[in-house]
């Protein structure tokens, strides 16, 4: 990942959490609406602990599901299969066979034309 891309996904992120923050101080605070609500610290301390718990799950959500999207991978893995091309038709192939998230991974790229850098080289 190079540094925009990973500038683009920090902002994205501090960004979701942003919007998590508000979406769970306003849930929170719909929760006790219902109530007669007279401004008492009482009340306001409920509205912080609604709030933490639904931030929490967030947090759960987004480390179970939303971080591991596109991350079905191992580089290692990939990098390996290309390794073990025979032919320049071999790693062409291979190459191919690879998930999107992983032909734009900088260092399976990198690998990949090293590998067909040399066997360019033994065709010469």
């Amino acid at each position: 990942m190079d540094n925009n891309e990973k500038i683009i996904k920090d902002a994205q992120y501090r960004k979701g959490l942003s919007i998590a923050f508000f979406n769970a101080t306003n849930s929170a605070i719909n929760l006790i609406s219902n109530k007669k609500y007279n401004n008492t610290k009482e009340e306001l301390d409920h509205v912080v602990v609604l709030r933490d718990f639904f931030l929490k799950e967030h947090q759960n959500y987004y480390a179970t599901v939303i971080a591991n999207i596109g991350v079905n991978y191992r580089a290692e893995d990939s990098i390996k299969k290309l390794k073990d091309s025979k032919t320049l038709e071999e790693l062409q192939d291979n190459w191919r066979l690879l998930s999107e998230d992983e032909r734009r991974d900088g260092e399976i790229i990198k690998v990949a034309k090293e590998i067909k850098k040399k066997f360019k080289n033994e065709e010469a």
